[in-house]
């Protein structure tokens, strides 16, 4: 819940948790839900490739968030954390109503605070954005953004991106590296590499963003929300971990990832638009992973001794 805001504190509640593994597997698994940073793009892809949809889309994606982040638990329990198992007792504070002038204070200096921060973030890499796609190797403005350092930049690493874009466009490639440094980057990235180009609307005919389509749209948004944090989670996450070598690994496996599941929502979406994938289908595939989960879940139960916790009756009793 607390991640919803920033993923920052988010991690940092993690510290609660007494069990180190598990600890760490929540810091590792908290960048993953959307984080107010994020709601940008998720606001704008779904308002304008979903329109009467777009609340449902959004939503999709918390879910699908909630669903990974279960998923990746799990296997990192079983693969990363073996045998890793506690049981948590959490004393409840005595509730009161809170004072509405330590609310007030309490807000206004987090939320000047988070402007503060954020808002010199995103003015310094809008800056060095605008000073990238409008000059040249030698310093010399340029007429079009092609041949721009940011252009040059963006022409090598495009391709990586092409798998759930379905086309090399670097400027597309280049916003979403912005979002290491900052999520609401991504955003101002595609409007500034917009607005230098000359072109109207960001995603009307003929501009530089008209290649998106609903599959590619939702990919994106796919990939941008499981793909690294910004750069105050990743140092976060190095502080719960306690090792840069750790911290890096995470990194790649959040890169992997994200890559691997926007591909495939990519591929996904094409054959439903090409009349491939249909309900039937979707039931009948479904219908075969539970049927998996169901096994795999017996055989673990079947296989699994008791951890001789102090809170289970029938041990006490044996």
């Amino acid at each position: 819940m607390l991640a919803r805001g920033c993923s920052v504190p988010g991690i940092m509640a993690s510290r609660i948790i007494e069990n180190e593994n598990e600890r760490k597997t929540c810091a590792v698994l908290t960048p993953f839900i959307p984080c107010s940073a994020k709601l940008p793009i998720i606001a704008l892809f779904s308002g304008y490739f979903f329109k009467n949809y777009a609340s449902i889309i959004a939503f999709s994606l918390y879910f699908f968030s909630i669903l990974v982040i279960i998923i990746s638990g799990i296997l990192i329990k079983r693969f990363v954390y073996k045998g890793t198992s506690n049981s948590y007792i959490g004393e409840l504070p005595e509730y009161k109503i809170p004072s509405m002038k330590y609310i007030i204070k309490d807000v206004f200096d987090k939320v000047f605070s988070f402007i503060k921060r954020a808002g010199s973030v995103i003015l310094i890499s809008s800056v060095i954005i605008w000073f990238l796609s409008s000059f040249s190797y030698n310093l010399m403005p340029v007429q079009s953004i092609d041949s721009s350092l940011l252009a040059t930049f963006g022409k090598k690493i495009s391709w990586v991106f092409y798998p759930f874009l379905g086309v090399n466009s670097w400027e597309a490639a280049i916003s979403a590296i912005q979002g290491l440094v900052a999520k609401e980057q991504v955003i101002s990235s595609m409007s500034i590499i917009n607005e230098i180009s000359g072109n109207g609307e960001l995603f009307s005919n003929g501009t530089i963003f008209s290649f998106f389509t609903p599959a590619s749209a939702y990919s994106f948004m796919v990939f941008n929300l499981f793909s690294i944090p910004c750069i105050s989670a990743v140092s976060a996450i190095k502080s719960e971990l306690g090792s840069i070598k750790k911290t890096i690994l995470v990194m790649l496996f959040q890169v992997v990832l994200a890559f691997c599941l926007a591909t495939i929502v990519y591929r996904i979406g094409i054959s439903i638009g090409a009349g491939i994938i249909n309900v039937p289908n979707v039931l009948i595939v479904g219908f075969l992973l539970i049927v998996i989960g169901k096994i795999s879940f017996k055989e673990k139960s079947k296989n699994r001794s008791c951890a001789r916790c102090p809170y289970c009756t029938s041990c006490a009793k044996s």
